[in-house]
């Protein structure tokens, strides 16, 4: 018997490496779980199996588009080719993003029939980890596909729940068809032995509220809450009592699935949605929250007439019910002698604006965006994120000309994942929790930062044309707030 641990994980985007709009291998690869695997001298993808989805990812890998627009058009977009050339360059890349998913080589099944270490599935609420399975994606994938074979622009249909159907069953066998990532992880736990399993779920359930910009609230409903995952797409921020139920069962088939294996369960917390750059806050600054939160190319000077935005009160609702979801978590995990990763508090502490403002200040006031990082890192002087010029922060990432970061590089272009040495981060922060409790060979300095930094591709190559968007939807803030959302 091998002597190396056996790491398993349950999540979401945070937890399958989601970067940029989409997921793919390489991100995979270098997932928050996969650098705590290295660190623990795990193989990856040997001992750490990783699911492989192929292509550029899945649903749209807005990385890939800019080095592919960026080929076409150069390295700068001026406003006639925004006009004339962007939009086809464009159209012709999802084209065959779409092909490719839906008819192509991206439908194949995998050769791998075995089951993987790294169940996470990007958007994946708490129901849909306990409910979701292959033939119902299947289904839905059906459905959305529709009887217009090839839509003249967008993504792949049912992106979220194609990836499904790679990571829960891979190969499509039968027998595996009806199997919940709950049900896929209990089908692993009495295959093989589990020493650690990192659960992330819960963000999901709040996170469709900056990506749309309103709040569907379940605690407003009228009436009993359907169990079925697709009817509860109507809602986009979860009531705190159904996520109470729905964590507890999920907790409970966990402690079942892992009875008697002594198991250590390192269970994650869920980030406040305002802090990531998705969202850009307008208006007076309270000490915690702005008037308004708008996309992030909106400020004060371009804000449209009737912005999308959400409010200051809906902020706080939406954080405070973040906070009962973490309350929840806590307790599920104190009951069954769990340990907590707080994620939410490692955002928080990183929070350029909300570290620095004062009270009735705006969002264009003067800030030293390194100083989160280096404050969190002030008993590590020596740490390697702390010689990056600039020192990575939570910020939007921005690029000059010449192709060099000045700004961010802790998030992705997507605005709310973060990039490689941001999932290092939050990697560092795994192990430092498992080394408090004992798990054998985890310890936060034996994260393999020098990899970490050589395979974040935003942070050696970003595309250069990224500046170009940015001011393109800064200029016209209105038309872009509408691609956007059509987007989302």
């Amino acid at each position: 018997m091998s002597d190396k641990l056996k790491l398993v994980t349950i999540g979401d985007s945070l937890t399958q490496g989601f970067q940029s709009g989409a997921i793919e291998m390489s991100k995979i690869a270098w997932s928050s779980p996969a650098i705590v695997a290295r660190a623990l001298g795990l193989d990856v993808p040997l001992d750490f199996r990783v699911p492989r989805i192929p292509g550029p990812g899945l649903p749209l890998n807005i990385e890939d588009l800019l080095n592919h627009v960026q080929k076409e058009l150069g390295n700068s977009i001026n406003t006639p080719e925004w006009v004339f050339r962007f939009p086809w360059v464009a159209r012709r890349y999802l084209d065959q993003v779409e092909d490719y998913y839906e008819r192509g080589g991206g439908t194949l099944p995998a050769k791998f029939r075995g089951l993987y270490h790294n169940l996470a599935v990007w958007g994946y609420t708490v129901r849909e980890s306990l409910s979701l399975t292959p033939q119902r994606c299947r289904a839905v994938i059906e459905e959305e596909e529709g009887w217009i074979d090839d839509d003249f622009v967008g993504a792949p249909s049912a992106s979220m729940y194609r990836t499904a159907m790679r990571v829960l069953n891979p190969g499509g066998t039968a027998e595996r068809m009806a199997d919940s990532q709950i049900a896929t992880f209990e089908r692993l736990a009495r295959s093989e032995r589990i020493d650690v399993l990192l659960l992330g779920l819960g963000a999901n359930d709040c996170l469709g509220t900056v990506l749309m910009l309103e709040v569907k609230d379940m605690a407003e409903a009228k009436g009993p809450i359907s169990p079925d995952p697709i009817e509860r797409l109507a809602y986009n921020l979860t009531s705190e009592e159904q996520f109470a139920l729905d964590y507890r069962e999920l907790a409970q088939r966990v402690e079942r699935a892992l009875h008697g294996q002594g198991t250590k369960v390192f269970v994650s917390t869920v980030p406040h949605v305002t802090i990531p750059p998705i969202t850009s806050g307008l208006g007076k600054f309270d000490g915690t929250y702005f008037d308004a939160y708008a996309r992030f190319f909106v400020n004060d000077e371009n804000r449209p007439r009737n912005p999308e935005q959400l409010t200051r009160e809906q902020a706080r609702t939406i954080d405070a019910r973040i906070d009962d979801f973490n309350r929840i978590i806590r307790a599920e995990a104190d009951m069954r002698g769990w340990h907590v990763v707080d994620l939410c508090a490692l955002l928080d502490r990183l929070a350029v604006k909300r570290q620095q403002l004062r009270p009735g200040a705006t969002a264009q006031q003067k800030l030293d965006p390194a100083q989160p990082l280096r404050e969190y890192l002030k008993d590590r002087p020596e740490h390697p994120l702390l010689a990056l010029d600039p020192v990575p922060s939570i910020l939007s990432l921005r690029v000059n000309a010449q192709g060099k970061r000045t700004q961010g590089g802790l998030f992705s272009l997507d605005g709310v994942h973060p990039t490689t040495i941001g999932y290092g981060l939050i990697a560092e922060l795994y192990l430092s929790e498992m080394q408090k409790a004992g798990v054998p060979g985890a310890d936060p300095r034996k994260l393999p930062w020098a990899d970490v930094i050589a395979n974040d591709s935003l942070l050696h190559a970003p595309p250069r044309i990224w500046d170009d968007v940015v001011g393109a939807a800064e200029q016209h803030a209105w038309l872009w707030n509408l691609v956007f959302r059509l987007i989302a």
